[in-house]
């Protein structure tokens, strides 16, 4: 009787492994075959679809191919398959999350950019738990370690951490909800940011129009260690500010070095020159006012303040011609006149 149940059960087991699927050799040709499939009606074959993208020793191109063939297929189970493979990181697999997430992309629903960016918390906790393990079998050691490689380390994990900032702090900046702006200016004034990623929070900034980031910036001006930030990214944005009181206590930051504070001068008035918002009049009649101002700089602010046509501006402007010194700006003046009385 114990014969026959043994033999019994052997039986049944081969009958059943020679029913399982079976997914070795899986070839991107057969991914494709399984894809026209779907297309022709035949939906059970995303099981198949989902068994080769899940299965670890299939090719690397085979898992992706299947997985762009899911991607197509739009399938409940497949999308899903999708965003648990993402969340999970299965395996840690870098080259098939990364492909998982351009699948992913080519939608673009919320859900799939819920799913791409718990993927990256996901593999961001397996990797510092890993690191982690590492790093105490390491220090329990009794080896002599080399500094040099400790070093390496040290540097590496400094550099992928600045790459995380500047590709969130882009993110951020691509985002037109109004709620980014405090982040963003906090991570400019963060002193332990590196500069690059604070010269790119203050270059996204510069574009957006917000009482907050005026603050911010007169704030910084004051900042002797952030003025030096804040003049490299003037003279490469400065065209995208318009508010006065920005605009003036750069001119004043910039006025212990003249070279540069002359070319910073001169492409804000150019700048300037487009706008026709009132709020720019005070540093432009400023400028024109300041004899320590190269004349093209004064002229250029000069020109730029003409398409006011206001009377007041005028008449403030108007003392300055008492002096000799000021004659070359003769004709911006009787130009600026002549379009008041036009």
């Amino acid at each position: 009787m114990k014969n026959l149940l043994i033999t019994s059960v052997l039986f049944l087991s081969i009958i059943f492994i020679s029913c399982a699927p079976q997914l070795s050799n899986v070839t991107t040709e057969d991914v494709e075959k399984l894809r026209v499939d779907y297309n022709r009606g035949k939906i059970q074959t995303v099981e198949d679809l989902i068994a080769i993208y899940k299965d670890p020793i299939q090719p690397m191109e085979t898992r992706i191919a299947a997985l762009q063939a899911l991607a197509q297929t739009q399938h409940p189970d497949a999308i899903k398959i999708l965003h648990d493979f993402m969340y999970q990181s299965v395996g840690v697999n870098y080259a098939l999350l990364t492909a998982t997430a351009n699948a992913l992309m080519k939608s673009q629903r919320p859900e799939d950019i819920t799913a791409m960016v718990n993927g990256v918390s996901s593999a961001q906790k397996k990797y510092i738990n890993f690191r982690t393990t590492i790093l105490k079998n390491i220090e329990g050691a009794d080896i002599n370690l080399q500094v040099e490689q400790l070093l390496n380390l040290y540097q590496t994990e400094k550099e992928n951490y600045v790459q995380m900032q500047e590709s969130l702090t882009r993110v951020l900046g691509s985002i037109k909800d109004e709620r980014v702006i405090p982040i963003l200016i906090n991570i400019a004034r963060d002193k332990s940011v590196k500069i690059s990623v604070r010269s790119a929070a203050l270059e996204i900034l510069g574009k957006k129009q917000n009482p907050l980031i005026t603050e911010a910036f007169v704030e910084m001006l004051g900042d002797p260690e952030t003025q030096l930030q804040i003049r490299d990214f003037a003279l490469k944005a400065i065209g995208d500010i318009k508010e006065a009181r920005v605009i003036l206590a750069l001119l004043e930051t910039y006025n212990a070095g003249k070279e540069e504070y002359f070319t910073l001068t001169e492409t804000l008035t150019k700048a300037l020159g487009d706008f026709s918002d009132p709020a720019v009049i005070p540093a432009l009649t400023e400028i024109v006012k300041n004899p320590e101002f190269p004349l093209t700089t004064r002229k250029n602010a000069l020109n730029a303040l003409i398409k006011f046509k206001d009377p007041k501006i005028f008449d403030s402007l108007l003392p300055m011609m008492e002096s000799p010194d000021n004659y070359v700006l003769f004709d911006e003046m009787s130009s600026m006149a002549s379009a008041i009385g036009g």
